[in-house]
């Protein structure tokens, strides 16, 4: 029998495919097209409830799992993967905080994004520097504000769009100490510009840009403590893994669906479907169920609080190359209709060449895998 919680994550998942099917999944080729922001599609997301979609329900929100989390982006991916992409970034902006938040963070943050009323960034990497190896930096003064000097952070998804930002920045030039932060688009005394526009080969929709952040940043935007990112980081990167992995695994099962649907609409029975197309069909089929179970069951064993940081990094790496692979055979079953883009799985290809690019990148996390094996990580 099911249990309350399992019953209404349920019926978050329908929702969410719901508005992915009805809303999302008709805008998808003109914001790829375009590159234009999927506002619409994020503001029905918002307005039924979904910016809070891992915030607790005491502060709001819908207090959704991992396991429930990454289905719903696998379902909005399915359907519009810019779309899915931005929603991603956003839970990964506020992962932080609904965690660690003070009561003043509670009203300030939490409530208004259960609420659908801010929408967040992530303002992480910066241009030649590998994860956790930043110029930026976040000096407390006397008053206790945190002054900014060399904040340029790069590839910021829903950089003119995003009302917060989570950012990282070291608290004093002479350590490795990282500081987590959430920072207002219109904090008074900061200064924050867009320095690029986005116009990806994939990821059309995304408006990921160069930004820089000036200024001060107000005690109460200090995530944890000061050099914390420490502490946050083991609860952190488990969740950052997972929910790309939902991307990825979202833009394979499009693309197997765009798969079948050609091949039934080629062919007026099964049995005349030549033996190799039914073979590529079944190989993929293999494929994506096999990262499903993977990702599925890192994020149970997270929620569980069993899981280890390998089985995320290979469930991401693994749904990243599913993607690349069935979008491949779906190009090749797909013929003259999918390379004349005259159906979604060239959109798709393209998008699942985010995971070879975007950190974290698959080939560095092979690396770590591999190290880890062999116990030098």
């Amino acid at each position: 029998m099911q249990t309350n919680m399992s019953i209404n994550s349920v019926q978050i998942i329908e929702n969410a495919k719901t508005i992915a099917e009805t809303i999302l999944r008709p805008l998808a080729a003109d914001i790829d097209q375009s590159g234009n922001y999927p506002t619409e599609g994020l503001k029905a997301l918002g307005d039924n409830g979904y910016w809070g979609l891992t915030i607790s329900r005491q502060h709001g929100g819908l207090g959704s799992d991992l396991l429930t989390t990454v289905k719903v982006i696998e379902k909005l991916a399915e359907a519009c993967p810019s779309t899915a992409m931005c929603f991603k970034m956003h839970l990964e902006a506020i992962n932080p905080i609904k965690e660690l938040a003070t009561k003043e963070q509670i009203n300030e943050f939490l409530r208004p994004i259960a609420a659908g009323k801010l929408f967040a960034g992530v303002a992480a990497n910066e241009a030649g520097r590998g994860p956790g190896n930043i110029a930026s930096l976040a000096i407390q003064n006397t008053s206790g504000d945190f002054i900014l000097e060399n904040c340029h952070k790069s590839f910021v998804t829903s950089a003119h769009f995003a009302d917060i930002f989570s950012l990282i920045a070291k608290h004093d030039p002479s350590t490795t100490d990282i500081t987590s932060f959430l920072v207002r688009r219109n904090t008074p005394n900061s200064r924050i510009t867009v320095d690029s526009t986005w116009n990806g080969f994939g990821m059309r929709g995304n408006d990921s840009c160069s930004m820089t952040f000036a200024g001060s940043i107000p005690a109460s935007g200090l995530v944890g403590t000061i050099g914390g990112w420490k502490e946050i980081r083991p609860l952190h990167i488990p969740f950052v893994f997972l929910s790309y992995a939902g991307v990825y695994l979202g833009i394979a099962s499009g693309a197997f669906r765009e798969m079948v649907t050609q091949v039934t609409g080629r062919y007026s029975v099964a049995s005349d479907v030549p033996e190799t197309v039914r073979k590529h069909l079944g190989e993929s089929k293999v494929t994506l169920e096999a990262t499903r179970a993977l990702l599925y069951r890192a994020a149970a064993e997270v929620d569980a609080g069993t899981a280890d940081l390998e089985l995320c990094m290979a469930s991401c790496v693994s749904a990243d190359e599913t993607a690349l692979k069935i979008t491949d055979v779906a190009m090749l079953l797909g013929g003259g209709s999918a390379y004349a883009k005259r159906t979604p799985v060239e959109r798709y290809l393209r998008d699942a060449h985010a995971g070879r690019i975007m950190v974290p990148q698959d080939e560095q996390t092979k690396l770590n895998l591999g190290s880890a094996s062999l116990g030098t990580m």
